[in-house]
């Protein structure tokens, strides 16, 4: 049984791994992680694998009382130039957000033709691989979050509240302020992933697999047209997977 942990900017997630099944997830804010593993994960975990976009100091205290919590090997996955066959195409590969990188590692070894990957969390991310494993780079937009608080300066506009699952299903002419400002970022977004699925789309003779994961993935998916795979728990899922190919080639 493994333990999986993706550390991100405002969430934690973690789950079980095992027979190459996820199991046992939850999402939760940073403070509630032991108490949680306490009640919860105290199991037979012979592993734990890590991936993290917080900074070196914080990841070194979570992995210190992992240690005395569990006594297992910890396998914290760190962006890299190489792994398992697959190319990172930023030009200093460090700079690649190391859960970013797991998606990408562990998605083309399950589907080995171009990809185009969505992450919805705090910020958007954007990620293109072509059919051989090379990351072709990627974008990052602005997430919900910040793009609410974009309007902090426009006066009719900074008192609004905005709500992520308010977010229309369907583009429609907006009848209000509030959907107006919701269905203009869905259509930022869904515009931008269209775009970019049709460039790479272009450029390749397979058609790229569009996957999608994150906490506003099904409002974007929603006004989407072009064919997608929602994954839930996609960072969960890819570190499992990436376990599994490093106990093949162990």
């Amino acid at each position: 049984m493994k333990l999986l942990i993706d550390i991100g900017n405002s969430n934690i997630a973690i789950g079980l791994w095992h027979n190459s099944r996820l199991s046992s997830v939850k999402t939760m804010i940073s403070d509630d992680l032991f108490n949680i593993l306490k009640e919860k994960y105290k199991k037979d975990v012979s592993e734990i694998l890590i991936t993290s976009v917080i900074n070196k100091q914080e990841n070194k205290l979570i992995k210190v009382k992992l240690k005395k919590m569990f006594k297992c090997k910890i396998t914290q996955i760190k962006s890299s130039s190489r792994l398992l066959g697959v190319t990172n195409g930023y030009d200093k590969p460090t700079q690649l957000g190391d859960d970013r990188w797991v998606t990408i590692v562990a998605s083309y070894h399950q589907y080995k033709i171009p990809l185009v990957i969505i992450d919805c969390g705090t910020a958007i991310s954007i990620d293109c691989v072509n059919d051989t494993g090379r990351h072709l780079g990627g974008y990052i937009l602005s997430g919900f979050d910040a793009y609410s608080k974009s309007f902090f300066n426009a006066e009719r506009l900074k008192n609004i509240r905005l709500r992520e699952n308010k977010t229309n299903k369907k583009l429609l002419y907006a009848k209000s302020t509030g959907e107006a400002m919701l269905s203009g970022y869905a259509l930022m977004i869904a515009s931008a992933i269209e775009k970019i699925y049709s460039r790479m789309k272009s450029s390749t003779k397979v058609q790229p697999q569009l996957i999608i994961s994150g906490g506003y993935a099904k409002q974007i998916l929603s006004n989407l047209t072009i064919k997608c795979k929602y994954e839930k728990n996609l960072v969960l899922k890819c570190l499992g997977s990436i376990s599994d190919q490093q106990s093949i080639d162990d």
